[in-house]
């Protein structure tokens, strides 16, 4: 069956969730919509071959995350591609792999820096209540965001379900973002107070590239945020999953120089 979509110039194209079915074409945004999916997939490829080559053992729940997160980056950009570009495609399908991708790499992203606090943080309260708000989060934004997702994805309840959706989105990729800040503040927080006493150079790096790596990763969370608010949800989704894979790469550009400074 040949599927044709109209063509719509970038100034009147809908980004908006009242928008249903396959993308209209418009040259510029596929082109964005490639670019954005083929990044996260080739992450995934490097960071899998990183991951089985650098780790000595398959087991821990660090390896896992990453391995979570590193692969739910690549399904949630296949589920929106096969949403967005291929209307053959059985919309239930491409609903339950993006929305997969998105519960890996959003909430293994917060694992991988939950797991890695154990490096640093000493008080297992504190990683107890870190825990405790990863798994709340969860259930809280993650659980009513898929329901809403299906139901705006089904044609027959889309219109229904559709004063609900963008609220709940606002909220929790507002949420998310301020999770992934608050574990990392800790281990700022955490990290500084172990090496008050030190001025040693390397030490002062290593420091300052958490810090400035931290920074970048917020200032990446406020990319989507502001997508989000102003209602460029599907612009966002297309960009998520290179977000969090560019994520990925920075938490692996400062690991080892933290573990050799903890290892110290």
């Amino acid at each position: 069956q040949n599927i044709t979509v109209p063509w719509i110039p970038v100034a009147d194209f809908d980004w908006s969730f009242a928008r249903s079915g396959p993308l209209p074409w418009n040259q510029t945004v596929w082109s964005i919509l490639a670019v954005f999916t083929a990044l996260p997939l080739w992450t995934t490829v490097e960071l899998t071959a990183w991951i089985f080559y650098s780790f000595r053992r398959y087991t821990g729940l660090y390896f896992w995350s990453v391995l979570a997160c590193t692969w739910g980056v690549s399904i949630h950009a296949i589920g929106f591609v096969l949403k967005f570009c291929v209307p053959q495609c059985n919309w239930i399908l491409a609903t339950v792999l993006a929305e997969i991708g998105w519960v890996g790499m959003v909430t293994g992203f917060s694992v991988v820096l939950f797991s890695r606090l154990k490096l640093l943080v000493t008080s297992h309260t504190v990683r107890k209540w870190t825990l405790v708000m990863i798994i709340t989060d969860a259930l809280l934004f993650h659980v009513p965001t898929i329901v809403f997702q299906f139901c705006v994805s089904n044609k027959t309840t889309h219109k229904k379900f559709l004063p609900y959706m963008a609220p709940m989105e606002r909220v929790q990729v507002m949420a998310f973002s301020i999770q992934e800040t608050i574990i990392s503040a800790i281990y700022i927080y955490f990290t500084l107070q172990y090496l008050r006493d030190s001025f040693h150079k390397s030490t002062r790096k290593t420091i300052g590239l958490l810090i400035a790596v931290q920074v970048i990763v917020i200032l990446a969370d406020v990319i989507v945020i502001t997508l989000d608010y102003c209602e460029y949800f599907t612009l966002k989704a297309v960009l998520h999953s290179f977000v969090y894979a560019f994520k990925l790469q920075l938490e692996f550009v400062i690991l080892n120089d933290v573990k050799a400074m903890a290892n110290k």
